[in-house]
């Protein structure tokens, strides 16, 4: 017997339930929530159990992507990697229903592999899948790469380099820990190949080239307490969706290109961080000084030095396994040496009126660092300078702005002061650069107090870069 019909009752199953959910008077994110946590585990049971073709799942998550793009508010173009994608620099709470179909036939397959039941393991039922994606050769590969992967050893994946997490074999594993191992290989494929698309996408995938950005993980929790149209201008701008003058041309909605203040092609990139007229209105220096303001105060509460305990490192092994010894033990983040260590007169000053002025010895140069840390006792100085850039161009901010003070530290080291210039730079859409983690790690504020002040610079950039978009067309009269 063949399980077509069980197919084409799911897709009816799947979209009656979508129709249903769409019917509701709640607010989009909480009809994206009740397909998340309801419709799609009622409809993954079926498609465990019955031998559906994974066309047909994916026939089904065209479906649900046309109707989660719909309640989140954002174009009918917007690529499904920006919905599923972990590796994405937003990354949205969401599950791809083909990727849970794919992990649950390959954990039935090798629960009835490793099945511990004779009769089981001699009958080895056959789980049928398709002609696209066949559930035994994936597992089989995946098995491979993974064996691969213990001869190769392990490598650097991440900054926190070599030694500083560990690593599970396959040939150490046994039972469920080998089937979660083959879940999360599968898991880690899906992802690889939604980031080989977006590299693909000129437009949608500029994410992909934002090294200096960190990571802005959206939880269900957070977006109970967004407004949608937070929601859908976060994840709008994110992926050059907007709709500007540009992208309303290339949508076929409007001719004229140009920027109605200073006559350039509005484009996102334009409206946020590069309209002539909007930098004379002083827009970029008032959402510039609402970070600053937050990052200043964020500042004056750091304190000093807190221990502890040292993370577990990596043992290494010669060839043979004749010696082997303890790697040196990773220093967690609050144990990193403080810039503030060593004296307690720390004075704090910002380029903002409300703030104390700088220290004489800045007032005699040409240059106003953003926010200056300053000892008397022990002529130190630490001078930071934020940029409020578009994402694409933070790593070229930092540059020009180390280089711009570069003089000025080398002035204040003539004349015995111990100086350092931090740039740091949170991007017009909300996403920290790594330099502002640094920061605020080597000023010992760490864990949760750090994560709270990261995302409070974010969402302030991101309040202000809305604002800036929805007066895009308005030009300001100055009040004689």
């Amino acid at each position: 017997m063949k399980d077509t019909k069980r197919g084409l009752e799911t897709v009816e199953l799947a979209t009656e339930g979508l129709l249903a959910i769409n019917r509701c008077g709640l607010q989009g994110k909480l009809k994206v929530w009740c397909l998340q946590f309801m419709l799609i585990p009622k409809l993954l049971w079926p498609l465990l159990v019955y031998e559906i073709c994974s066309t047909t799942v994916e026939a089904i998550e065209a479906k649900i992507n046309k109707f989660t793009r719909r309640w989140l508010g954002v174009p009918p173009g917007l690529t499904d990697v920006a919905m599923y994608c972990r590796k994405a620099k937003l990354r949205l709470p969401l599950k791809s229903i083909v990727e849970e179909y794919k992990c649950g036939k390959a954990r039935l397959l090798s629960m009835l592999e490793d099945s511990e039941d004779p009769i089981v393991k001699t009958v080895q039922p056959i789980i049928k899948t398709g002609r696209k994606w066949k559930v035994v050769e994936a597992v089989y590969e995946t098995k491979e790469c993974l064996k691969i992967k213990e001869v190769i050893g392990q490598t650097q994946t991440d900054p926190k380099g070599l030694g500083s997490s560990t690593a599970k074999w396959w040939s150490k594993a046994e039972g469920k820990e080998k089937r979660d191992m083959v879940i999360n290989e599968i898991r880690l494929n899906e992802d690889s190949r939604r980031v080989q698309k977006a590299v693909q996408q000129p437009q949608q995938g500029q994410w992909t080239n934002w090294d200096n950005a960190l990571q802005k993980s959206l939880t269900w929790n957070e977006i109970w307490h967004m407004a949608p149209l937070r929601i859908s201008f976060l994840i709008r701008s994110v992926y050059d969706l907007l709709p500007s003058n540009a992208n309303l041309v290339r949508w076929g909605k409007k001719e004229d290109p140009t920027c109605p203040l200073c006559q350039g092609r509005q484009t996102t990139e334009h409206v946020l961080s590069s309209c002539k007229i909007a930098l004379s209105q002083g827009r970029y220096t008032w959402r510039h000084n609402r970070v600053l303001q937050e990052l200043a105060a964020i500042i004056s509460t750091a304190k000093g030095e807190t221990t502890l305990p040292n993370t577990n490192a990596l043992i290494f092994t010669t060839e043979g396994g004749a010696k082997s010894w303890h790697g040196r033990p990773v220093r967690t983040t609050n144990q990193i040496k403080c810039l503030l260590d060593g004296c307690d007169d720390w004075d704090v000053s910002a380029d903002l009126p409300e703030w104390d002025s700088h220290p004489s010895i800045i007032k005699e140069t040409r240059l106003r660092p953003d926010i200056v840390i300053h000892s008397a006792s022990t002529q130190q100085l630490i001078m930071v300078e934020l940029t409020v850039p578009y994402e694409n161009r933070m790593e070229e901010a930092h540059i020009y702005k180390r280089e711009k003070y570069m003089n000025l530290t080398k002035e204040l080291e003539n004349a015995g002061y111990k100086a350092v210039v931090m740039p740091v730079e949170v991007g017009a859409r909300g996403f920290v650069g790594s330099s502002v983690y640094d920061l605020l790690t080597k000023l010992s504020i760490c864990g949760n107090k750090r994560t709270k002040a990261l995302k409070l610079l974010a969402e302030i950039a991101e309040n202000s870069s809305r604002w800036i978009w929805s007066r895009r067309n308005e030009r300001f009269l100055h009040k004689d």
